[in-house]
This record gives C-alpha cells, sequence and structure tokens, in this order.
C-alpha cells in the first residue's frame, strides 16, 4: 500500500513537472544572445581592436641556436636514456624510497 501512495506521488510529480516545462517553452525568447547583451559585446569587440592595434611581432632566425632542455635525458648519440632494468638497485645506490 504505501508503494502505490509513493507511486501516486511520483507520477503526479512527474506530471506538474511536465505541466511547468510545457508553460516555460512557450515564453523562451528567441532573441540571439548578441541582441540580448549587446553591451557585453561592444566591450569584447573594444578589447580585440585594443589588442590588434598593440600587437608587436619578434621574428626568431633559424640560424640561431636553441638551447635543447632534454639533452640532460640523451646520451652522445642523441639516443633517449631508458630506465635502468634493475630498478630497485638504483633506488637504493640514490637512497630513494
Amino acid at each position: 500500500m504505501p508503494l502505490i501512495i509513493l507511486g501516486l506521488l511520483v507520477t503526479a510529480g512527474i506530471v506538474i513537472y511536465a505541466l511547468v516545462r510545457n508553460r516555460q517553452r512557450e515564453e523562451v525568447d528567441t532573441r540571439t544572445v548578441r541582441e540580448r547583451y549587446p553591451h557585453v559585446f561592444e566591450t569584447i569587440d573594444q578589447k580585440i581592436d585594443q589588442m590588434k592595434k598593440g600587437a608587436s611581432y619578434t621574428v626568431i632566425d633559424d640560424d640561431e641556436e636553441e638551447v635543447d632542455d632534454n639533452a640532460k635525458y640523451r646520451d652522445e648519440d642523441g639516443h633517449t636514456l631508458h630506465f635502468p632494468d634493475d630498478a630497485e638497485v638504483e633506488k637504493r645506490k640514490r637512497n630513494i624510497h
């Protein structure tokens, strides 16, 4: 008996929710976001124009030697150094736990 009452309450709640959603659908604003909030887009457009005016670019020559941050992980031939096979011995050697 309590399950039947609970089921009826849930069913009534779903019907009421559907009716409320149906009424809200009739009142939906069909304007675009740009039409609804023009003041926001005006300030964004102004900021974009300011950024375009103040933009400066630097050209990097390919001849300049770049610093290789990963050089310490490579051997003399340029191959990547791999993790040691016996990691436990290495951890004990370096006192890493």
